[in-house]
């Protein structure tokens, strides 16, 4: 009788720690990466670009700097330009050409309106760090954000990252609407991280 009332104790003690949800390393390197991404408010990167879809494909070189919420990209290439400069900030943009200066409030619109690509600018600066815009992501054997698809339908995946000083970054990503194929090669990343412990 003893022996069965310790048996019937360990049964019930094993049943209760089960219940508990396993804290897994994944899950907090993960969560540790992700907190780590969201304090970065001031950055720039180097690299190319390549917009492909079924009628052509075109390669320039990308320059990207963000400070906060406002961002500065350089795309110098074909593209039908010889390069474009566009300065966005929350709810306005302007996009500078070699002859010409355009204004509007819809930085992918008026891009697009340019260069005849969708390049999805107010989404770009979390998805370029690695961050998903949603809660329904994969991430990769090393516990980082390997593809999700975005509320606008793009389909973002991440080929391969490598380490910038304290941060592991992406290098190689690809994204992919209904009609377009954006693939970017980041050469250099910069973290001004003077204001973080």
């Amino acid at each position: 009788m003893r022996q069965l009332l310790c048996l019937l104790t360990l049964i019930a003690g094993l049943s209760a720690c089960s219940t508990q949800p396993p804290i897994t390393t994944a899950d907090s390197e993960w969560e540790q990466h992700l907190s780590q991404l969201q304090q970065l408010e001031h950055w720039q990167l180097n690299g190319k670009i390549a917009f492909i879809n079924q009628q052509s494909r075109q390669a320039a070189n990308l320059f990207w700097r963000q400070d906060g919420e406002n961002s500065l990209l350089r795309i110098n290439g074909p593209l039908g330009l010889q390069g474009i400069e566009v300065h966005y900030q929350p709810g306005q943009v302007w996009v500078k050409t070699k002859d010409e200066e355009y204004r509007g409030n819809d930085a992918q619109q008026l891009i697009y309106r340019l260069t005849g690509w969708q390049v999805p600018v107010e989404q770009l600066p979390a998805w370029l760090l690695g961050m998903p815009s949603q809660n329904d992501y994969q991430l990769n054997a090393q516990h980082r954000l390997a593809s999700f698809t975005s509320a606008e339908q793009w389909q973002i995946n991440y080929l391969n990252y490598a380490q910038y000083g304290n941060y592991t970054l992406p290098r190689q990503l690809e994204l992919n609407s209904a009609d377009n194929r954006l693939k970017l090669n980041i050469h250099q990343w910069q973290i001004d991280d003077s204001t973080n412990p």
